[in-house]
């Protein structure tokens, strides 16, 4: 009879402890979904617009034609700087690429910490690179503004960075949620700019 109640009370102690233990777990393992969701956003996102504008450049041809007056063309100077922007544009999308995908990676423990943080650091050695790149064009007044938005979206790209390499740090899956805003919002702004200097993100002419 003792040994019956021993045992029924050291149940009733570790039942609490298992059940701590699992909720826990499953706390972890839903904010390691939700990080590797977010970060998978952006990389489908980019993907899905390439492949939406890719499809209405195919078919603006078999639609009838739009009573919307035609986007004006591009002035010489406005040409230039399009042509210039692009030549670097395409190191912000491969750096953009390498920053989701080593965040990606690292959550899937497909990389472990230190090659985490080299990737990561790689990106935003990039984005320096960029920065500086994009400073040094001269837009002409009419893209001012298109400039300065690009600017913005190279900086929102650091910022990202920064705050995923606080992982490294204190070892804190939750910087890479805080991280996705910023990079979603780079994304956005890299899309509204491309809409007015490069339809469909095509080679300017």
């Amino acid at each position: 009879m003792v040994a019956s109640q021993d045992a029924s009370s050291a149940i009733g102690v570790g039942a609490p402890g298992r059940s701590g233990s699992r909720g826990l777990l499953r706390a972890k393992l839903l904010v390691a979904g939700l990080i590797v969701l977010a970060l998978l956003g952006v990389f489908c996102a980019s993907l899905l617009r390439e492949a939406t504008t890719t499809s209405r450049t195919a078919g603006a041809t078999a639609r009838r034609p739009s009573l919307t007056p035609p986007r004006p063309a591009l002035t010489p100077a406005e040409e230039a700087y399009a042509q210039a922007l692009w030549a670097i544009h395409g190191d912000v999308k491969s750096a953009a690429y390498k920053l989701t995908f080593s965040g990606l990676r690292y959550k899937l423990k497909q990389a472990d910490g230190p090659e985490f943080g080299t990737g990561v650091r790689d990106a935003s050695k990039s984005f320096g690179q960029v920065e500086a790149r994009v400073r040094a064009l001269a837009p002409p007044p009419s893209l001012r503004q298109v400039h300065a938005q690009y600017l913005d979206a190279v900086h929102l790209f650091q910022r990202s960075a920064a705050e995923m390499l606080k992982v490294t740090a204190d070892g804190r899956d939750d910087h890479l949620l805080a991280a996705h805003p910023l990079s979603q919002e780079a994304s956005e702004t890299l899309l509204r700019v491309g809409n007015m200097i490069w339809p469909g993100e095509y080679l300017p002419n």
